[in-house]
């Protein structure tokens, strides 16, 4: 899949998730392209899990080792990812993490909701500590 096919399919979803939740579709749509490198990572291939979301989607699910960073170091490690039905189903998961938080802090991603500027969005994904790779 090319880049631009990616981003053409999910365009119509990140503009919905942008509507309902007041999420910048810009900001969803890039930190899709750069969490699944375009739709082409094994878990957007096998499962529509643009995110790399942990659970099961009804009882759907991939087990994949991936690099987990714990205090500052990595770890390979198996889990069991989403295999969500849709793009538009993994871009929503992500919309409910920003809304919904974490179970251990409900408000922990409240500064993205409604923010207009992407900078300040993306600033606010990363105060919060959204990725444990400490590169990033």
């Amino acid at each position: 899949m090319s880049k631009e096919t990616f981003i053409k399919e999910i365009a119509p979803f990140a503009q919905k998730i942008q509507q309902e939740y007041k999420i910048l579709s810009s900001v969803v749509i890039a930190q899709a392209c750069l969490e699944s490198g375009y739709g082409t990572s094994l878990l957007a291939n096998k499962g529509k899990n643009i995110f790399g979301t942990k659970g099961d989607f009804k009882g759907e699910s991939i087990i994949i080792q991936t690099m987990e960073y714990v205090n500052g170091v990595p770890v390979q490690v198996w889990n069991k990812f989403r295999k969500d039905p849709s793009w538009e189903e993994s871009l929503r998961d992500l919309a409910n993490l920003y809304v919904k938080g974490t179970s251990w802090n409900r408000s922990l991603y409240t500064a993205v909701i409604g923010e207009k500027d992407y900078r300040k969005a993306l600033r606010a994904i990363f105060d919060a500590g959204y990725a444990s790779d400490p590169n990033i």
